[in-house]
């Protein structure tokens, strides 16, 4: 069985680095707008075919315009390839145009568990007691996200599922594919940006665009739901940031990420 997410994220060779592959818009945000964690992950995918490390350890992304679905160009240059991690700088556009992403990744093969860590999973309910609600906001076309990706929200801080949001920027919820894919870190790539923007458990809703962003991939995760936090530390001079901590079923820390976006406009 192929998932629908390996199969939006196929890359096909070309030669010298290049790479050939076709966007899915069911990957979307509404409106026609693709999910930054998916091309993200869509181009970690071809940096990981260039060479030996299986795994994404760290990713930085820079989002310089928005990119359609359809076919795209995926350029990966080699900077470094080591026996404990390699290093690719990878370009996503359309035909021979200006690329739309620009992306630095550093791979490796995770191994191992965690010595020390202060990261605790926040409480939450079961995914069965959770909130299942359709998000708000979004738009006349509701995002493809929702069907390829199960949302459960923790009900003691998603408020605004039910018309009465929050005074916290903070989204704590479950997560894992429709249709059963074990979770990889390829799929924490995307997870990591998959969350409604925080600024919806306020009330304020609408697209959030991201400006630049940063993954790190810390092990592998056990099989079933991954449980997500994500919050805004500071929200000010036209820009939020965006943390987000993601706990595999065992409560294990397997990926953070950090961003800079453009904050829905209040209302």
């Amino acid at each position: 069985m192929t998932h629908t997410f390996d199969a939006a994220t196929e890359v096909r060779a070309e030669g010298d680095g290049r790479y050939a592959a076709t966007l899915d818009p069911i990957w979307g945000v509404g409106e026609g707008l693709l999910n930054g964690g998916y091309l993200m992950a869509l181009g970690v995918r071809a940096a990981l075919a260039e060479g030996s490390h299986p795994d994404p350890l760290a990713v930085s992304a820079t989002f310089l315009r928005p990119l359609p679905a359809g076919e795209v160009v995926v350029s990966v240059q080699p900077l470094r390839s080591g026996r404990t991690v390699s290093s690719y700088r990878v370009a996503l556009g359309v035909d021979e145009g200006p690329p739309s992403v620009d992306l630095q990744v550093t791979a490796a093969t995770l191994t191992g568990e965690a010595v020390w860590t202060d990261a605790a999973p926040p409480p939450i309910a079961p995914p069965a007691d959770c909130l299942r609600t359709a998000m708000p906001g979004a738009g006349p076309t509701p995002p493809g996200l929702t069907r390829v990706l199960d949302y459960a929200f923790d009900p003691e801080t998603s408020g605004w599922l039910a018309g009465t949001p929050g005074s916290e920027p903070l989204l704590n919820l479950w997560l894992r594919f429709t249709d059963g894919r074990p979770i990889d870190p390829l799929g924490l790539v995307l997870f990591c940006d998959a969350c409604p923007p925080v600024l919806f458990a306020m009330g304020r809703f609408g697209w959030a665009p991201t400006i630049v962003m940063q993954v790190l991939i810390r092990a592998v995760p056990s099989p079933g739901w991954c449980q997500v936090e994500a919050r805004a530390r500071l929200i000010g001079g036209g820009f939020s940031d965006e943390e987000v901590a993601i706990w595999d079923s065992t409560g294990t820390l397997v990926a953070q990420s950090r961003q800079i976006a453009v904050p829905p406009r209040a209302g």
